[in-house]
């Protein structure tokens, strides 16, 4: 299986009902079997862990390629309690080379991208 692309969801004046909110993505488990989406600074993740245990979402950090040989980079990991919701500010470190950020889960908890609309 792979990444699966999902989209941001833009925020607007009125807000948004996040407790009512049918845009989550229930997540595939396993390494690269996550989502993907592009990267942009305005982005907060809502990782939202309804499995019946403990969730480990797995923010994925790219280590350049010239310091390959001397350092890895670890990726982020959020843990969310079940039945908990969590909010994340994303960070550039999380760009991919591709312009996007990946995220995996190892349950099948959900996942929701919102985007602050810019000024």
């Amino acid at each position: 299986m792979t990444r699966s692309a999902i989209t941001a969801v833009t925020l607007t004046a009125g807000g948004y009902n996040l407790t009512d909110a049918t845009g989550f993505t229930a997540m595939a488990t396993g390494t690269a079997n996550g989502v993907s989406f592009a990267y942009n600074s305005n982005d907060l993740v809502v990782m939202k862990n309804g499995t019946g245990t403990a969730a480990t979402y797995t923010l994925k950090v790219p280590s350049p390629t010239d310091y390959s040989d001397r350092v890895t980079i670890p990726d982020e990991t959020v843990s969310v309690a079940n039945g908990k919701t969590y909010l994340y500010k994303l960070s550039p470190i999380f760009k991919q080379s591709d312009g996007d950020v990946y995220i995996d889960c190892d349950q099948t908890a959900s996942i929701l991208v919102l985007r602050e609309p810019t000024t």
